[in-house]
Parts: structure tokens; sequence; C-alpha cells
């Protein structure tokens, strides 16, 4: 037994020289590379567990019986050496560390910058070339103008930071330029506003500090808001297109799906603004009738109704051989001092040369501008050539002026004390055009109705200048004038009062209507006609239709009252027959 353990002991030492000197070697030729990629000239020594094949086998000393101890002979594995081979190419970043160092600074600092200083110019450069139509537009929605120049600045913002971020900008800068580029645009213009804000007239005023620091905080919070949204939709818009790339150019089949959609976009567009600007009901009914569509010699409308700049003819065509109450109309686009007026002539007015006609002035409310009479809520166009053809109106002519203010858009169809005159410019101005460029039959067939505040500004105006109008029509309007758009001049100008003050021989005949549904405008009117019943006014005419603030209700009064003040006028007024008794 001794003489068996003293081998083992032997036969162990043995093995861990062995390993030792190997060790010792492999250390000279070099230090040890990875598995993967050994050093050249290295040997790599690996002393691991063999397969089973080869696992190492218990031998036997010789002489020894089968209980003595087995000697184990280990499987030392050494991994081949590596040919000798070309020098390798250095990595990348010894090779260009200069231009992944450049790489990596552009993306850390330049691109941030880039971004949010492309948010700043960009915002700002769509709000001096279309700021002030978007804000117009937000105005035409119900707002006022100092709502319309936020909700404007933040569309514009929020546009900005998501066209930046779809582009591949840096979503974090470009939501901070936008938040600059409302400072810029909105909140300094703000406060400078603010700080000449004119204060009501005859009370007595404080300065809120409390108020010039929360208003500016309050709209900061909303830009944050909002172009956060902005560079999510950017976010999605991004990598919206990435993948419909990657999906065109693995299947080239989908492009015809493209297609559709962008086709149905197109068609889709207009009735979606038309929509959102005169209720979708509106667009439901085409008030042009076989014999009078303006498809075959109306007013050149483009597209969701807008007239097409200049003055406009009718078209020639099958119209021409219809007598002149048969055919269309046609709208001419007017400037006075600066400002728009539209103007309807009716079919008989290019073929009856020597007939005058009658003018009815159509005041927009607010918000809103002259072209909502020729667009799909009101259809005015449509309408006069519908009556004008079945004689319930004689052939008149419709002048539909923008009577928004300079100073505040709202200027209510009079001399603001903010310094407006939209009464002036159309009682002094506008009506003189018209009578000079169109043949007319003076202040006798001349009247005025409106919708809304455009309602209050044709009864306002009619009670004001008895001798310019000797009709007029409300479509739920009202009859106080506001404190805050007329100042002193507010009693002055509120037909409440003013009714009382004239004379009876100066009285014309009023149309008052409104919807069944439109509470707040329908007590108004209510009181107002009790006004008028307790004078003794004649004639008054009282309409309540179905349907709330709308041109549901709009429309319906506007046709009651042009049948009404077809009764009034007769058929025929204008013509070489009448004309001695027509002109006022």
């Amino acid at each position: 037994m001794a003489h068996q353990g003293t081998g083992y002991e032997d036969g162990v030492a043995r093995m861990r020289r062995l390993l030792d000197q190997m060790s010792a070697e492999a250390a000279v030729l070099g230090p040890p590379a990875p598995p993967d990629a050994p050093a050249e000239g290295a040997v790599a020594v690996a002393v691991e567990e063999a397969p089973a094949a080869t696992r190492p086998r218990r031998r036997r000393p010789a002489g020894s019986s089968g209980t003595g101890v087995v000697m184990v002979t280990p499987v030392v594995q050494a991994a081949p050496v590596a040919p000798p081979r070309a020098e390798a190419a250095p990595a990348p970043e010894a090779a260009a560390p200069a231009a992944t160092t450049s790489r990596r600074w552009a993306r850390r600092w330049m691109l941030p910058w880039i971004s949010g200083l492309a948010v700043v110019v960009l915002s700002v450069v769509v709000w001096r070339l279309a700021g002030t139509g978007l804000q117009g537009w937000v105005v035409g929605l119900g707002m006022d103008d100092e709502r319309a120049a936020l909700m404007g600045t933040l569309l514009v913002a929020a546009g900005a930071v998501a066209a930046v971020v779809a582009a591949g900008g840096a979503g974090r800068a470009a939501r901070l330029g936008g938040v600059v580029a409302m400072v810029v645009i909105e909140i300094v213009p703000f406060l400078i506003r603010g700080s000449h804000t004119v204060t009501t007239e005859g009370l007595t005023a404080h300065v809120r500090l409390r108020g010039w620091v929360l208003q500016p905080l309050g709209m900061l919070l909303l830009a944050v808001i909002v172009v956060s949204i902005g560079a999510a939709l950017g976010q999605l818009l991004r990598s919206d297109v990435s993948g419909l790339i990657r999906t065109l150019r693995r299947n080239p089949g989908r492009w015809g799906g493209l297609g559709a959609f962008l086709i149905f976009a197109g068609v889709a567009a207009g009735p979606a603004i038309t929509a959102v600007q005169d209720g979708p009901i509106s667009a439901l009914y085409d008030y042009a009738s076989a014999g009078t569509g303006h498809g075959t010699g109306g007013p050149a409308l483009a597209a969701g109704g807008a007239i097409i700049p200049g003055v406009t003819e009718p078209r020639t065509g099958a119209a021409d051989s219809l007598p002149g109450r048969q055919r269309p109309g046609h709208i001419q686009t007017l400037t006075v001092d600066g400002r728009r007026v539209l103007v309807y002539l009716p079919g008989d007015y290019t073929v009856e040369q020597a007939r005058d006609f009658p003018v009815i002035y159509f005041l927009h409310g607010y918000p809103g501008n002259e072209d909502n009479w020729v667009g799909e809520g009101a259809q005015l166009p449509e309408v006069l050539d519908q009556l004008i053809s079945s004689g319930e109106l004689p052939p008149s002519i419709a002048v539909m002026p923008n009577g928004n203010g300079q100073a505040l858009s709202d200027a209510e169809w009079g001399n603001s004390q903010r310094g407006d005159r939209i009464e002036g410019w159309l009682v002094n101005r506008v009506v003189p055009e018209v009578d000079h460029r169109f043949r007319t039959l003076g202040t006798a067939f001349r009247g005025a109705g409106g919708l809304s505040s455009g309602g209050f500004g044709a009864i306002n105006l009619a009670l004001r200048h008895p001798d310019t109008f000797r009709w007029a029509a409300s479509y739920s309007g009202y009859f106080g004038a506001r404190r805050d758009i007329f100042g002193p001049a507010a009693a002055a100008n509120s037909p409440m009062l003013v009714a009382a003050q004239l004379p009876p021989v100066e009285r014309m005949p009023l149309f008052l209507g409104a919807g069944d549904v439109d509470r707040e405008f329908l007590g108004q009117q209510n009181t107002f006609a009790r006004v008028l019943r307790g004078l003794g006014w004649q004639p008054v005419h009282e309409d309540v239709v179905s349907g709330g603030h709308g041109w549901e209700a709009w429309r319906l009064e506007m046709v009651h009252s042009l049948q009404w003040l077809g009764g009034l006028w007769g058929s025929d007024p204008g013509t070489p027959s009448c004309r001695a008794s027509c002109n006022g």
C-alpha cells in the first residue's frame, strides 16, 4: 500500500510540473488572447473535460490489483497556432477618431440647436405670411380677436414642431423652440397690447399685477401642452411615413391603396372645411333650380364657395337664351377704400338696359365676412335667382360688404370707440359708389338685412339713416348696443332706444326673425317687438322659424324677409313705365 501511495504522489507531481512548464512557455510566447481571436504566435492551452470518447481512462500500474490506485492521464488540448496573416486593419474608432467625435458632437449639440431654431424661424415666417388669414379664420369659427390670435399662434407653433420632428429633428429641442416661438409671436405682443388697452370709459380701473404675471404663465402652459402634442404628431408621422415607404418597397402593389387614399383626402378636404365653417347640414341642399342653376351661368365660384378674385361676368351658354328673369345672376367684386364688396347682379341687368333696380345690402355677422353670403350656408345668389324667377321678388341688386373693423374686427357695423368707422364707410362711401356704378332706383328701393350682429347693424343703420335705407331686416339679431364697442355712443346706437325718437313719417318697414330654440335672441326680438307695437310702428313683420343661431334658421328667415319685401315693392319697380313714381 505504501508503495502504491508513493507512486500516485509521484505521478501527480510530474503532471503539475508538466502543466507549469507549458504555462511558462505560453507566457513567453505572448499573453493569451480570446479564444475567437488568438494573438499571432500565441499558443492557447486548455484543460477541459473531454468528450465521452476521449475521456481519460483509468490505468492501473503494472502488477496492481483491481483495488489499487488508478493513475489518471489528463487530456491536454492545445489550440492550433494561427498561421501568419496580414496585419489586421485598425478598428473604425482608431481609424477615424476625429470623424466619430465630430458626428457625436453634431448629434448631441448641433441637431438640437438646429431643430429649435428651425421651429422658431418656421413659426415666425408662417405667422407673417398667413397669420392674419388664420386669425380671421379662427374668428369665423366664433372667437374674438384676442382668442383668435392665441389659437392661431398655438396652431402655427404646433404645426412647426410637428414638421421639424417629422423631418428628423430633435423632439425636446423642437418643443423648446415652439415655446420660444409662442413667446415671440404672441406673449410679448400680448403684453404690449395690454399696456395700451383702454379701460371702460366712465369706470375706474386699477392695474392687476397678478393678471400681468399669471396670464403669460397660463399662455406658456398652453404652449407647452400644444407643442408637445405637435411633437407627438410629428413622431407618429415620421414613423408612419417610414413604415409606408418600407411597405411600398416590399409590396409595390400597395401604391393603389395610397392613391385611393389621396383621392379620398382631396375630395373630402373641401367638405371638411365647410362642416367646420358653416355646419355640415348647410351642404345637404343646393338651392340652384334646374332653370337657374349656377352651373350654366351663375356666379363664378371657386371650390368651397370662395369668389374668384377680380370681376366675374356671367358665363355664356344656354342661359343666354332664357328670358331675363329666368337667367341666373352673377357676382362682381368691388374694392371701396381698400375693403372688398361683393355685388350680385340679377340676370335681367344685362338684358333690360332701360331698367333700374332695387338694392339690398346684406350685412354679415360676427365673426364672419362677405363670403358667408355666397358660401354653402346662405347660398344667397341661388336663393335670389329662385325668388326672382318665381316673381316673389323683383329683380334686385344685392350688395355684400366686408364690415370687419381694423382696430377690432367686431365693429358692430358702427363707428366704434376704438376708431373704426364702418357706419360712415358704408353710408358715405359704399352706397354712393354702388349707385354710381350700377343702375339703381335710389332711397325708396334700398334696404338692408343682416344676421346676428349684422341684424343689429341693419336695424341700427336704418333707424339712424332713414334717408338712406327704407327697409330693414334682422335675422336672429339684437337691439341694444354694446358699451365696450360704442362707449358713450351706445345709447344713440341702440334701436331699443332710438326707435322712439324717430318721427312716424321716417319709419320704415321692419322684419324681425329668430329661431324657436334661439332663446337669447328670440327673447330680445320679443322685447323689441313689444316696444315697436307700443309706438304703433307699422308695418312690422315678426317671424319665428325652427332652428337655433345658425344657417338652418338664418336662411329661412332670409327667404321669408325677401318674400315679404317682394310684396312691399311689387314685381315691376324700375321699369320705364313706373320710374317716375319708383324713384324716392
